[in-house]
């Protein structure tokens, strides 16, 4: 039986090629480096613990442009590389300890692999499919997220310190990830 392959932009662009395995690498440590970037987009609201940052938007672009192998690859990567020291996370923090963001970070990890299996399997290739398929990783984010603030935050403030001041920002950077991926996949007539 002929395995399926994934119909997300870079697993395209790179299959087949000569050297894929150096291109996998570099895709994989590029998405890495995109994100940890990303991160310092970062915004400091008073009255909650969570910046608003572009991960989301990293994580989406990721997952629709990577695919599931490549974007979870990618996400590991700067979680070890965070972990490990480097200041890659959100304002430049490093180390992975069990805090108010750490349910947004292990979202991110579920969606990068959920969106990225939408994406394999096809549902990248228009703006509105991706934009669903991005709103399906922000639930995954925002759900993890919320569990883990659900343990620094009195449950009567969850929601206003985690989840409404963030949705429009989400949207705009879902339809901004969607909108990217649903062209170039258009442009690259996937």
């Amino acid at each position: 039986m002929s395995q399926v392959q994934s119909q997300a932009v870079v697993p395209f662009l790179i299959n087949g090629r000569q050297r894929s395995l150096l291109l996998n690498g570099l895709a994989v440590i590029g998405g890495s480096l995109l994100l940890a970037l990303l991160a310092q987009v970062s915004f400091i609201l008073p009255f909650t613990p969570v910046p608003i940052t572009g991960q989301t938007f990293g994580v989406a672009v990721l997952a629709l442009c990577w695919g599931r192998k490549r974007a979870l690859a990618s996400f590991v990567l700067y979680l070890s590389e965070g972990a490990m020291g480097l200041p890659f996370f959100a304002l430049g923090k490093s180390g992975l300890l069990f805090g108010p963001t750490f349910g947004y970070l292990a979202g991110m990890l579920v969606a990068s692999f959920v969106v990225g299996y939408l994406a394999d399997k096809g549902y990248a290739k228009t703006i509105r499919s991706a934009f669903l398929c991005c709103l399906v990783g922000s639930s995954i984010i925002f759900s993890c997220g919320l569990l883990g603030l659900s343990f620094f935050v009195p449950f009567n403030a969850l929601l206003v310190t985690g989840l409404l001041p963030f949705i429009p920002g989400d949207l705009i950077k879902s339809f901004a990830a969607a909108s990217f991926a649903g062209t170039l996949s258009k442009k690259l007539k996937l």
